[in-house]
Order: structure tokens, then sequence, then C-alpha cells
């Protein structure tokens, strides 16, 4: 009897340390895809894009193309990552609120947008591409 209790107590104990260890690889892989944010930091480079999306892609799709978007922020040279949709300003004739969703990404200078340019995660959401009608980039450097 003294033995099937501690065997029993072992098991428990050897499940809730399996426990412990599967929580905290889950805790570590959220810190590895969350980005240290430098609140000094100043853009040697801003990559903004527009998206005009197909009138007839369906909620999987756009939601695939969100989550395209969001992978783009793993890129180590992207230091920081804005998606939007467009603002309900008002309307004039300088305002193009035409577009589905916009990109803005922040690098550190030209080689680092280079560097995204021809990273895997970024050709991976080109090829989402029969995904929208309209694509427009607007690159700005620091003056």
């Amino acid at each position: 009897m003294k033995y099937t209790n501690l065997i029993l107590l072992l098991g428990v104990l050897l499940v809730a340390l399996g426990s412990c260890q599967e929580r905290e690889i889950k805790e570590e892989k959220e810190i590895i895809i969350e980005k240290e944010i430098d609140p000094d930091m100043e853009p040697g480079l801003i990559h903004n894009v527009y998206f005009w999306l197909k009138e007839d892609i369906t909620e999987a799709e756009t939601k695939r193309f969100i989550a395209g978007l969001k992978s783009l922020e793993t890129v180590e040279t992207v230091e920081r990552m804005f998606l939007g949709r467009p603002a309900n300003t008002e309307n004039r004739d300088v305002v193009d609120n035409s577009f589905d969703y916009s990109l803005q990404l922040w690098f550190k200078d030209q080689a680092g947008q280079d560097t995204y340019q021809t990273h895997p995660t970024h050709l991976e959401f080109v090829e989402l591409q029969d995904l929208w009608t309209k694509v427009v980039v607007r690159d700005n450097v620091k003056l």
C-alpha cells in the first residue's frame, strides 16, 4: 500500500512538472515573437504600402491576408509596424481613402529595407497577391 501511494504521488509530480515546462515553453515562444520597441528610435526609412483587395474574396481569405501582414513584423530588420484601415476623415480632393488596408514599416536604414524585400517571410506574403487588385508603395527617407 505504501508503494502504491508513493508511485501515485510521483506520477502526479511528474505530470505537474511537465505542465510547468510546457507553460514555460509557451511563454518563451511569446517572448520571442514580441519585439522591444525603442520609444526614441527614429526611422531612417518608412515603407508605406496600400492594398486594394478583390471584392469577391472570402472572410477566410481576408483573415489569411491580415495574418500575412502581421507576419511581416517578424522580419528582424523591421523596427516598428502599423496596420491600418482608411480613417473616416473629411472628404477632400487631396485625401484618398479608397484603399482597404495599409501597412507602415519602419527600418533603421535602406539596408534594413533591402533585407526585408528579399526575406522569406516577405516573399511568402507576396505570394498572396491574388487577393488584391492594386498595391501602391511609398517609401520615405528621413531628411
